[in-house]
């Protein structure tokens, strides 16, 4: 007895019926936008398709940014300097230039490579296993291999070490890593641009297809509100239509990237595999596919906002 009076209660409250009524209303209105849809499979398709197609791009770009940028991240750990000694350097003055160099705070490790191990490596690269045994004299001089600190300065690294008697030359070949973080940078605003623009297709092109059920149902619109009907009571099954357009478009450009990742997925770890690495594609993250679905949903609301808006104000000035 006590609970149902505690319920009557409740629903006694001032705005608890106005909320079921609003709730139902929207529900109805959510339902029967999706089942206005469904009547119309091929102009409905057609929309969905437009908008699955506009939103792959810049979906598609943000997944190969990512992937890229996954694959860069072992690439980085291959910083390091290559000094190459003169001819005249033996074996125990490289090693004493590298015990030297180890104890250097911008330096974390020195691997000294002998001419010998040299033309071994050039020759394994190159596949020419006879290379060692033709040529008479090895030209190749003795090579320590720096690995500098995270923090380490190079250029004053690079300065101090020509500087060293019995250098040549130091070499460092990060040029091609800087070029590679600024397409990558590039790439990302592209992205961001892409995005943008492309949100606001979506808002565009769903307002177009609303815009044309607008017209077909003029004379209903008109009625209604002739008859007292409120702005926000004509305008809520067209906003819920565009966020169906919206939400079925996002849900459409994932499916395509999933898909190609899936095409994908066999070449690259064939490409992969002849490096002897690893590497296997990543698909859009949770974040990603929400912000994708529920983005393209809501700029369809705009869309949909926008087109019925002005519609309504020509009917009431």
């Amino acid at each position: 007895m006590g609970n149902s009076s505690r319920r009557s209660g409740y629903e006694s409250l001032p705005g608890a019926a106005g909320l079921r009524a609003w709730a139902r209303r929207h529900a109805f209105s959510l339902l029967s936008s999706l089942g206005s849809l469904a009547r119309q499979p091929i102009a409905s398709s057609m929309t969905v398709i437009v908008l699955g197609v506009a939103l792959t791009l810049p979906t598609a770009l943000h997944v190969t940014l990512d992937n890229v940028q996954r694959a860069t991240e072992s690439w980085e750990r291959l910083d390091t300097l290559s000094v190459f000694l003169d001819l005249s350097v033996d074996e125990a003055a490289a090693a004493r230039l590298a015990t030297r160099l180890s104890n250097w705070e911008a330096v974390t490790a020195v691997d000294p490579i002998s001419p010998e191990a040299g033309l071994a490596e050039l020759s394994g690269q190159l596949d020419l296993d006879e290379l060692s045994a033709a040529i008479p004299a090895n030209p190749l001089p003795w090579v320590l291999e720096i690995s500098p600190t995270a923090d380490a300065d190079l250029a004053r690294l690079i300065d101090r070490i020509e500087n060293e008697a019995g250098v040549d030359l130091v070499r460092v070949d990060l040029q091609w890593l800087e070029r590679l973080d600024a397409m990558i940078g590039l790439i990302a605003q592209l992205v961001v641009l892409l995005a943008a623009l492309f949100a606001v297709g979506v808002a565009f092109i769903v307002a177009n297809t609303i815009r044309m059920d607008i017209q077909n149902r003029r004379e209903e619109i008109e009625v209604m509100s002739l008859v007292g009907a409120t702005n926000g009571f004509v305008r809520r099954p067209f906003l819920y239509t565009g966020l169906w357009f919206g939400l079925l478009g996002g849900t459409l450009a994932w499916l395509i990237v999933r898909g190609g990742l899936l095409v994908l997925a066999a070449p690259i770890a064939r490409l992969s595999g002849s490096y002897d690495a690893r590497f296997e594609l990543i698909a859009p993250s949770p974040e990603v596919t929400l912000l994708l679905i529920a983005g393209s949903g809501a700029f369809g609301i705009v869309g949909s906002w926008l087109v019925v808006s002005r519609h309504l104000r020509r009917i009431n000035p």
